[in-house]
């Protein structure tokens, strides 16, 4: 029996670690909402749910920064109108969806990782990472744009392995899945034009490249075609609550995290300590370098997935809100972590890997 149950340990060891290690971190953000009250931007964010449904619809516009490209919105609402304000209630859908993401994260690990230890680096930032914890469970869109990110570059991942050539069934969801990507929160489009970057960029070097990427720009026009009058409706149009309050505001974007031209070195370290979002793991910020100076295979794919799905987006946003005179805030690129956390386990378990590698190959000599 006992060796059985060892042998059952041996085998499902990486699994095992990433239940456990998931219901830890699934634990620490409900004892964070345990010993959380709903805070002033919460509370002002849930007023559009307090009428019925038409008051619903007309209240978005004037509540919310793009309208209608309020996804949770339409999640909180049933949820509003059964539990009203009470925070218990309320979080069910974000703690569903923080499970959601730690599985879709334990599917794109397993597509890149071959040990332990990539899985012990990336679920240990997304355990322990001080931002992740607290929007985890928040009545606001950071709940759920991490899941929304790891989703988005999952199916995008599964949809190159095909060359983008679908059945029709599969095609018609894959382009409603992206479409409402899109439309739940102004970042979707970052979300799926970055990741679809990426994926493209892993087909570069393979012989049906082309096809693949003829393939692609006709998948990705015709989920334009459908996201983008909407988006740009949104982002253009009826956001009239904001208009007003914020037109003769202007906030400093560099109040919370230092301004790039003026203290390069601190704005560096407000990304990438945010990214990590624990002290004790910082020195796992080494792992950025690895694929740029050590020469291991895949390090061509690491570098790329580094600047188009977690720096490229991250910029954007930064440009937005200095173009904008609004905050730079790390709960804006909340999505990122669990993404950048991807990326150092990959490049952690590709330098161990390589020095193990090496280790045998000086053995034999």
């Amino acid at each position: 029996m006992i060796k059985s149950v060892i042998r059952y340990i041996k085998r499902f060891h990486t699994p095992l670690f990433v239940t456990i290690i998931s219901m830890y971190a699934l634990y620490i953000r409900i004892q964070h909402l345990y010993h959380h009250k709903l805070w002033c931007d919460e509370l002002y964010y849930m007023k559009p749910l307090k009428g019925d449904f038409l008051s619903f619809l007309k209240a978005i516009p004037e509540m919310s920064f793009c309208s209608y490209l309020s996804g949770d919105l339409f999640i909180f609402y049933p949820f509003f109108r059964i539990f009203s304000d009470n925070k218990w209630g309320l979080s069910i859908p974000c703690i569903i969806a923080t499970i959601l993401g730690f599985y879709l994260l334990y599917l794109i690990c397993r597509r890149y990782f071959k040990s332990i230890w990539g899985y012990l680096v990336t679920f240990t930032i997304v355990c322990f990472n001080a931002t992740l914890i607290f929007h985890a469970t928040e009545i606001r869109a950071y709940a759920f744009l991490p899941t929304a990110a790891l989703a988005t570059l999952y199916v995008l991942l599964k949809i190159v392995d095909s060359n983008f050539d679908l059945s029709t069934s599969k095609r018609v969801g894959a382009i409603i899945f992206f479409v409402l990507v899109i439309w739940f929160h102004v970042y979707g489009i970052v979300m799926f034009g970055s990741c679809l970057l990426f994926v493209l960029l892993t087909k570069y070097k393979e012989n049906d490249f082309k096809v693949c990427l003829k393939n692609a720009f006709i998948f990705s026009s015709i989920v334009m075609f459908f996201a983008m009058p909407f988006w740009l409706y949104c982002v253009l149009g009826p956001n009239v609550g904001h208009a007003i309050g914020h037109a003769s505001l202007k906030f400093d974007p560099f109040r919370y995290i230092p301004g790039p031209i003026i203290n390069p070195i601190g704005f560096i370290k407000g990304i990438f300590c945010n990214l990590i979002g624990n002290k004790n793991l910082y020195f796992l910020l080494i792992g950025v370098f690895f694929p740029f100076f050590v020469p291991y295979k895949g390090r061509r794919d690491q570098i790329s997935f580094l600047v188009l799905v977690v720096l490229l987006p991250i910029g954007l946003i930064l440009l937005s809100a200095v173009m904008k005179n609004y905050w730079f805030l790390q709960r804006q690129f909340v999505w990122s972590i669990p993404l950048f956390a991807l990326y150092l386990g990959w490049s952690w378990e590709s330098l161990i890997n390589y020095v193990n590698k090496n280790k045998w190959i000086k053995r034999d000599q």
